[in-house]
């Protein structure tokens, strides 16, 4: 087992931590990360080495903490509009993407701008996933709807001159309507655009699609209602949690011939061990260790080769968020210096601030004050729309280049 990676859990009790880091193989408690009221599912982060983030179930608010500290730290304010749904930081910590209700939102978290305000979804959005490399942002909602954006779409909208409202809505790279009810998760692999996603729904089918073209590979078929889903680095081996409490493993190595496929519950490898709906699971990174986590109160975790039980942790209240993590050195040290800036978070998008111009010299022209602020107005003015016009051309050539670049990757991969 590796000692150099911890667990944190989290639960629907915070009498006495919102969160807790655990050393899984001997069940020490190392952390109590307190004072951030109940963590909200799907809605727990770290930072890069620096932070830990989570939303507060029920309040439109995020707690961040130093990870050497158990104490919220005071003095970084994250309001949200509304209460968060889910949340995801992307890969380099430089966005946070927020779904609220129907809406995505996603902030430049050094600076605490709002670059872009979405919605594509029908209802509320249920979990929201970067890809690896950071290109791809996959939204799946309880309409069934799965949306995958392009990043340098959604952040290139801060840099037009029109107004979010007057651009309109940043189109998807690819949308699908596989599921005929709500979607409960999303994992996506580790290799980049050449990577593949599953997603698990009501509608007790697992889909695994291609992250680059959105094409569907796999369908699989359960008897029993999905809830979380999670698979292996190279992608061989796939893990679905269900509502009545047991975790199914599927093999991809040797995937069915046809692309939709009924599981048979008895031929396929099962851990026991849960009575209650599974709420959530994670593999740690060398892949011979799952932890589950449960609304019967117990976090477990399991060796993979032979399914056994190797530890449980007992929580008071459901569990909301289980996932491993690396064992940081700023878990111990004394003298915190985080290298990720935060500002507090904007609720709104304001365009006009990216703009600085450059102030007219008119000592050497004699006019009165009247006409000296018109013709400043007036160059002013001009300069705007000139702004304006360069910016759409610009963002013409941005979409042509991105186009060539999709089709030119495309062909490579058929080829």
């Amino acid at each position: 087992m590796d000692s150099n990676e911890y667990l944190i859990t989290s639960s629907q009790s915070s009498q006495q931590c919102s969160a807790c880091l655990w050393d899984y193989n001997t069940l020490n408690a190392q952390k109590f990360y307190r004072n951030g009221g109940t963590v909200s599912s799907k809605c727990l982060e770290f930072l890069g080495q620096d932070y830990l983030l989570t939303s507060e179930a029920g309040k439109p608010l995020l707690h961040v903490w130093p990870l050497n500290n158990q104490n919220v730290a005071k003095n970084i304010r994250l309001i949200l509009p509304e209460p968060a749904n889910c949340l995801a930081v992307c890969p380099h910590n430089i966005y946070l993407a927020v779904g609220i209700n129907c809406k995505i939102y996603l902030w430049h978290l050094s600076s605490g701008k709002l670059i872009t305000l979405q919605q594509k979804n029908y209802q509320p959005v249920t979990c929201i996933k970067f890809s690896s490399d950071g290109d791809f942002l996959l939204v799946a909602g309880q309409d069934g709807i799965l949306i995958a954006y392009n990043l340098s779409d959604l952040t290139a909208t801060s840099n037009n001159f029109l107004s979010q409202f007057d651009i309109g809505q940043v189109e998807p790279v690819y949308v699908k309507n596989d599921h005929s009810m709500p979607i409960r998760d999303i994992h996506v692999g580790h290799f980049g655009r050449k990577s593949r996603f599953a997603t698990v729904s009501s509608d007790q089918t697992c889909r695994i699609y291609s992250l680059l073209t959105g094409r569907s590979l796999l369908t699989l078929v359960f008897d029993d209602l999905l809830t979380s889903v999670v698979f292996d680095s190279p992608c061989w081996q796939l893990f679905v949690g269900t509502e009545k409490g047991s975790i199914r493993q599927f093999n991809l190595k040797n995937p069915p011939k046809t692309i939709s496929h009924h599981v048979d519950e008895k031929s396929e490898l099962t851990f026991i061990g849960h009575k209650k709906r599974i709420v959530c699971l994670a593999l740690n990174n060398s892949n011979n260790v799952l932890v589950s986590g449960s609304e019967d109160h117990f976090v477990i975790t399991w060796e993979l080769k032979s399914r056994q039980i190797l530890k449980k942790i007992e929580h008071k209240a459901p569990i909301t968020n289980v996932k491993f993590v690396l064992a940081y050195k700023n878990f111990s040290v004394e003298n915190f210096k985080p290298k990720i800036i935060l500002k507090s978070l904007e609720r709104s998008r304001d365009t006009n601030t990216d703009f600085v111009i450059s102030q007219i010299q008119t000592e050497d022209i004699e006019l009165s004050d009247e006409e000296t602020s018109l013709s400043n107005e007036k160059i002013r003015s001009d300069l705007m729309r000139d702004n304006q016009k360069l910016r759409i051309v610009n963002r013409q050539l941005y979409n042509a280049a991105i186009m060539i670049s999709k089709k030119n990757s495309s062909s490579n991969i058929e080829d």
